[in-house]
């Protein structure tokens, strides 16, 4: 998965069950229980916010993360 703008746009198209599915789903294949996240409509909201100020180098970063765990993950 490559996090850009067009993906980023797609997300924030996403209605809020749709993009906290999501999130959830996210959570829970990397071994955190989504009901731990306490996601409600305002998380949503402010989930939302952040990831429309996100910018490229922030995009870039958060790939970085993505595929250090995604090694890391195959290694164990």
């Amino acid at each position: 998965m490559q996090l850009d703008q067009k993906m980023l746009n797609r997300l924030l198209a996403m209605n809020d069950e749709q993009l906290g599915a999501l999130i959830g789903q996210i959570a829970s294949e990397a071994g955190i229980d989504p009901a731990e996240l306490g996601l409600q409509p305002q998380n949503i909201a402010s989930i939302r916010q952040a990831l429309g100020n996100a910018t490229d180098a922030d995009l870039e970063k958060l790939n970085r993360v993505y595929e250090d765990y995604r090694q890391n993950r195959r290694k164990k």
